[in-house]
């Protein structure tokens, strides 16, 4: 090697098209620049080098095998150097980026406070805006680009989705402390169709499971009180002495509602909860950073029964 302190980004840059291409002239329109500036970079490259890197075939060009073993390393190197550039956008983004997120209504108190909280102390300077969507349009706010990225249930049902599972939860009765089913671990189906019940809309896909699991029970439930919103249902709960059912996750971030979960024998229904990404293009940084807060707020964050 002569002078390996001359060869710049630029040789090496203009080195890659050429033999990705294997012609000046197609390396000279993917670089947008001239054949003949295409030229002069490549001798410049090769006097560096002291080596010929190129062999002429007419308006062809093939790698000689010095040639080949420069653009293992040539690629390696330019690959550092975006690795790099990409990491300083990155914290950029960090300090001044943005994130949609959409979430279904039983994760928003659980999950999102301590999610904010976190990034409001570590990272003041990433906006997060926040819209709260039923289970039925979270998928479609994602997969249109609405929002970065979205929190709810997954249904693995769109190939354009990708769903990342962060919890499994199950079904149980939701009661004050002092209800009537206090001393018990566990109840049935037809237990709950002697009591009334305070439920959500059937527009909620947590109405319509509930409905479901009724009907394989084969019992009629009596739904007293039908609330539009989960802390509606709650406050209810605890204002009546009546009961509801919910997926024990909504507790988290309530305990000063005082309720206490039972567990629904044969029952038979289990939801995942997650996070569901649009399938093509990588997250920006923001989404991650907001991903992998809520992964660790769903790790250290587990409702008592």
């Amino acid at each position: 090697m002569k002078d390996s302190s001359s060869v710049e980004l630029r040789h090496l840059r203009t080195f890659l098209a050429v033999a990705e291409t294997e012609n000046f002239t197609r390396a000279a329109e993917r670089l947008r620049v001239t054949q003949p500036s295409i030229s002069v970079q490549v001798r410049e490259l090769e006097r560096a080098l002291g080596a010929q890197l190129f062999s002429r075939l007419g308006p062809r060009v093939a790698l000689t095998p010095a040639g080949r073993m420069f653009r293992e390393h040539a690629a390696i190197v330019l690959g550092k150097l975006n690795d790099a550039c990409r990491a300083v956008q990155d914290t950029e983004d960090l300090l001044t980026g943005h994130v949609s997120v959409a979430v279904i209504p039983p994760l928003h108190v659980p999950w999102i406070p301590r999610v904010l909280g976190d990034i409001a102390r570590k990272h003041p300077g990433l906006a997060v805006s926040l819209i709260e969507k039923s289970s039925d349009h979270m998928e479609i706010t994602v997969e249109t680009g609405r929002c970065d990225l979205g929190i709810g249930i997954l249904s693995r049902a769109s190939p354009n989705l990708t769903y990342e599972l962060l919890r499994t939860d199950e079904f149980v009765l939701l009661e004050r402390s002092d209800g009537p089913f206090r001393r018990r671990r566990s109840v049935s189906a037809e237990e709950l169709g002697q009591r009334r019940l305070v439920v959500l809309p059937e527009t909620y896909v947590l109405r319509r499971i509930t409905d479901e699991a009724f009907r394989r029970a084969r019992v009629l439930p009596r739904y007293s009180f039908e609330v539009d919103t989960i802390e509606g249902v709650l406050a209810t709960v605890v204002a009546s002495g009546l009961c509801t059912l919910m997926p024990r996750v909504v507790l988290g971030g309530r305990e000063q509602l005082d309720l206490r979960a039972v567990k629904l024998r044969n029952w038979g229904t289990r939801l995942e909860f997650g996070l569901i990404w649009p399938g093509s293009g990588e997250p920006g940084s923001a989404a991650r950073l907001l991903a992998e807060r809520l992964r660790a707020t769903v790790r250290r964050r587990r409702p008592k029964s």
